[in-house]
């Protein structure tokens, strides 16, 4: 393997976005369990306020009751003995609620100091673990020999591990060939990445079509996307995924691997015919 500089070079818009995947997949296996503990956590923090907002619209509610039977003197002293009991025991359950939050907020604090160091590592590449941990992420489950092949495809330097230099130079050959030549099942993950700019694990009609046009025009980008979101051979495009027009990575394997394959037969076809 040897390395070349890539010629043309990608739109901002897309190398934004090949960095922030790059970003994203260094040292991913040390980030990806606390990343989905911190979507847990600001998940329990939205209900905490909701609920929160719920019981001040409640108390609201019990003070407003108790001036009115000021005002009208028709209070007993059995029902607000019962309404002040109900009350204290709300504030009971705030309270420990309260201590709970508030060890959630510490280990938010925690996980988020624990990724900015990772971030922070003066050495930055993409290894194995990581690779295998945002194949898994995506929902595709590989052996230790596939991974590796796939490493193989971008490890330039043959030293175990895929730099910046490296991870750009495999995607910029990957978007040139047109014979299916270039090992691709790494820079398949990558792309599926890019596209999906909100980390949903579903790609949509909309995310892949802002990233193709300014790559390859109307025409061939309308293409992609039948291929993509249509059924086999042109069919129709498919309204999937949680929201409709949305695939995920194993859809999207599956074309990407198909057409390049289809690519690869025809170079081979059109050589033998030569002979």
């Amino acid at each position: 393997m040897t390395q070349s500089t890539p010629s043309n070079p990608l739109a901002p818009k897309e190398m934004k976005e090949l960095k922030r995947v790059y970003d994203q997949l260094c040292y991913f296996a040390d980030k990806s369990h606390s990343l989905q503990r911190l979507k847990n956590i600001q998940a329990a923090l939205d209900e905490h306020q909701q609920s929160m907002a719920s019981s001040m619209r409640r108390r609201g509610m019990y003070d407003a009751s108790f001036t009115d039977d000021d005002e009208r003197g028709g209070g007993t002293t059995g029902s607000c003995s019962m309404q002040t009991s109900s009350f204290q025991n709300g504030r009971g359950k705030e309270q420990e609620q309260d201590v709970k939050i508030a060890d959630l907020q510490k280990e938010q604090k925690e996980l988020k100091k624990k990724l900015a160091d990772i971030r922070s590592r003066t050495v930055q590449h993409i290894r194995p673990q990581d690779t295998a941990a945002a194949l898994k992420a995506l929902g595709k489950r590989t052996t230790k020999k596939e991974v590796q092949d796939m490493m193989w495809e971008v490890d330039e330097k043959l030293d175990g591990v895929i730099d910046w230099d490296e991870f750009h130079l495999n995607f910029e050959r990957n978007i040139r060939d047109d014979s299916g030549l270039e090992p691709a099942s790494f820079y398949h993950m990558v792309q599926f990445m890019i596209y999906d700019n909100d980390n949903n694990g579903f790609v949509s009609i909309d995310e892949t079509m802002n990233m193709l046009y300014a790559r390859v025009g109307r025409e061939q980008m309308e293409t992609t996307i039948t291929k993509l979101f249509g059924g086999d051979d042109g069919a129709p495009i498919k309204e999937v995924g949680h929201q409709g027009g949305e695939i995920d990575f194993e859809r999207y394997w599956e074309v990407a691997v198909r057409e390049q394959t289809k690519n690869l037969d025809k170079v081979v076809s059109e050589k033998l015919g030569k002979r």
